[in-house]
């Protein structure tokens, strides 16, 4: 049913910024007509078709596909707690994720729309592949954590998870979502980088003396991927099992980051699909030829720990 509703009212209006000849709909028409004429390099052939058969009734997205349907138009019910004034929805796994204090319901509502259309199965965002192996001692490092649903996911499977996130709003929000499992969940408010000062850490360094080190690695920093991976060479090369990083921030991260892995003996596999990606796409939709179309997420394995 919501897909036939997303169907209906994306359709409708479509022929109504048609009709206005608004930016996102000559946008749309330039994309696909760039896609109908050109040999597009960034995107295979069956992915140029699904684009182009897309965008004959939908306005332009960051993500060209129909799974995009199942979010759009959800009216998620937000809550209230009482005791500490945040907000806050109720996940798929019946646990609470907040926000940041500053948020209205409105944009809580479009941010956790905008979470779960990412991590849909059919998403280049979605970190949760079939082959990702966590167990009862898995230890996750989840880096760029934002509201820190990947790890609030497994937070019930996991030993332990270490939080990086720089937003203090987000600290707050992430020291609630986490309460009930406060004794596993160490939150750190700093960069995580390749260099160590009062404002950025290596996790090499952060993880000296420590003995419980991460076997999963989840990496989102806004195009300073590389630079943690460099500054987890050690880890990574001695008990790292898996590594979740995004690759869409950068125009060859998506070749870069592969390699770097690849070399310290990773297997490596993308996400779904491909991202249109730019900093710039709202609210101007102004983009001109020839478009980013980009991986989102490289999954990087190794034969799953037995300890």
């Amino acid at each position: 049913m919501r897909r036939i509703y997303f169907e209906f009212f994306s359709f409708l209006k479509y022929q109504k910024q048609r009709f206005e000849k608004t930016p996102r709909y000559l946008l749309t028409q330039r994309v696909r007509k760039f896609l109908q004429q050109t040999n597009q390099t960034d995107l295979p052939t069956q992915e140029q078709q699904q684009y182009i058969h897309f965008l004959k009734r939908h306005l332009v997205e960051v993500y060209n596909y129909p799974f995009i349907g199942k979010y759009l138009y959800r009216r998620v019910k937000v809550y209230t707690d009482k005791s500490s004034g945040l907000k806050y929805v109720i996940t798929p796994e019946k646990k609470r994720l907040y926000f940041k204090r500053n948020m209205t319901v409105k944009h809580i509502r479009s941010s956790y729309n905008a979470l779960c259309l990412e991590q849909d199965k059919s998403s280049p965002h979605n970190y949760n592949f079939d082959n990702l192996s966590i167990t009862k001692n898995s230890i996750i490092a989840d880096i760029g954590a934002a509201e820190g649903n990947f790890s609030l996911k497994h937070i019930e499977f996991i030993k332990k998870a270490y939080i990086f996130e720089t937003d203090r709003n987000w600290v707050e929000a992430l020291e609630n979502t986490f309460k009930p499992w406060q004794e596993k969940v160490v939150v750190v408010n700093k960069y995580v980088g390749n260099i160590n000062n009062q404002h950025f850490l290596s996790l090499d360094t952060f993880f000296q003396n420590n003995q419980n080190y991460p076997s999963i690695l989840k990496i989102d920093v806004e195009g300073a991927e590389e630079d943690v991976l460099n500054g987890s060479d050690r880890l990574i090369k001695e008990c790292v099992q898996n590594i979740l990083v995004c690759t869409y921030h950068k125009k060859k991260d998506s070749q870069i980051l592969p390699d770097w892995l690849q070399k310290r003996n990773f297997k490596t596999q993308f996400s779904a699909g491909y991202m249109l990606f730019s900093f710039d796409l709202k609210p101007g939709y102004s983009l001109e030829p020839p478009y980013n179309f980009r991986r989102g997420l490289v999954h990087a394995y190794k034969k799953a720990s037995t300890t």
